[in-house]
């Protein structure tokens, strides 16, 4: 498998994996993966393939302090059940440090952001591997939509590195003062950062499961390079590397889609400012009341409420348009 050095840690940089066998059970009686990353860090998920031949691949995954469970509620009717519905193969998998993923931080397991961005090339390395003639997505939840979209820039800038052919961003947003127009928005924002590291230092992560903010804790360098952007107004790596670098080569088409209940964390204005920093084709939907939903989802919501099913089809019947992911034309890799 090819390598290249990461320029923030010792890790092999993008595609440092093997496919290894599972241990794991699989949540929704798809095929159960296990990939090894270069550190030891194991993800863990599983393909949910439809019935016929699949339109595209997708890689799903999560927002901090959740897992993966949050994309396919109801259970059985929820986003996941729509992608796969609509003729997509899913590899719905938990990021490292969560879920059905090897380790977490209670028990001394650490992360950064860099490393889920290099996972992310990973996920777009064994997706190529496992469905070359398909269109490669990603579609993510709060983070992983970021952290896919983070990948998608580094791999603008060197050829050789494997790419996602198109990305859904679902309530995904980094908080930067250039993209967020309310002055006392933003004071909250830095105020919530300060309390939320001031809660971490003590113990190495922050103890989400206990304080009853979700259902996976998270470590401290990966919260404290996150909040490095709130102070320092940029989405860097650890070494200062802008992410920004790359948006502008970024030509795949973006679904962006925000809740209007979402008041702080990914506020619809926000995220359509984030993703226009990319040059290709982007769709943005907002949902609410105005534009015919019945309810302003918040944040979760926009994933999580049953009553935006018809929303999650939506979603998923774009990602299955045929000829909207021309790898050719905009720098994807087939």
């Amino acid at each position: 498998m090819s390598t290249v050095s990461s320029p923030t840690n010792k890790r092999l940089f993008p595609a440092d994996f093997e496919v290894v066998p599972p241990t794991h059970a699989p949540l929704r009686g798809g095929e159960p993966v296990a990939l090894r990353m270069s550190d030891g860090a194991i993800l863990c998920g599983e393909w949910l393939r439809p019935s016929g031949p699949p339109v595209a691949v997708v890689a799903l995954s999560h927002a901090m302090m959740v897992e993966r469970r949050t994309l396919d509620a109801p259970a059985g009717a929820g986003l996941l059940s729509s992608l796969v519905a609509h003729g997509l193969a899913v590899l719905w998998f938990d990021q490292r440090g969560h879920g059905q993923s090897v380790g977490n931080a209670a028990t001394g397991m650490r992360w950064d952001y860099d490393s889920l961005v290099a996972d992310a090339g990973c996920i777009a390395a064994y997706l190529a591997e496992v469905e070359p003639q398909l269109p490669k997505l990603a579609v993510g939840h709060s983070l992983f939509g970021h952290v896919a979209l983070a990948w998608q820039s580094v791999a603008m800038q060197d050829d050789l590195l494997p790419r996602f052919d198109g990305l859904g961003l679902l309530a995904s947003n980094v908080w930067l003062r250039a993209t967020e127009p309310s002055r006392w928005r933003w004071l909250g924002k830095r105020l919530s950062y300060s309390v939320l590291l001031a809660a971490t230092r003590p113990l190495g992560y922050l103890p989400v499961v206990r304080l009853g903010l979700g259902s996976v804790d998270e470590p401290l360098p990966y919260l404290a390079q996150m909040g490095s952007w709130v102070t320092g107004d940029d989405w860097t790596d650890r070494q200062g590397r802008s992410y920004r670098t790359g948006l502008s080569r970024v030509k795949v088409p973006i679904l962006s889609v925000a809740g209007s209940g979402d008041v702080l964390l990914a506020p619809p204005g926000c995220q359509l400012r984030f993703v226009a920093q990319t040059a290709g084709p982007i769709t943005h939907w907002q949902l609410g009341r105005r534009f015919g939903d019945p309810l302003d989802p918040n944040h979760m919501q926009v994933v999580m409420h049953s009553k935006l099913k018809p929303r999650w089809d939506e979603i998923a019947a774009w990602l299955a348009t045929e000829g909207r992911f021309d790898t050719r034309q905009r720098g994807g890799q087939g």
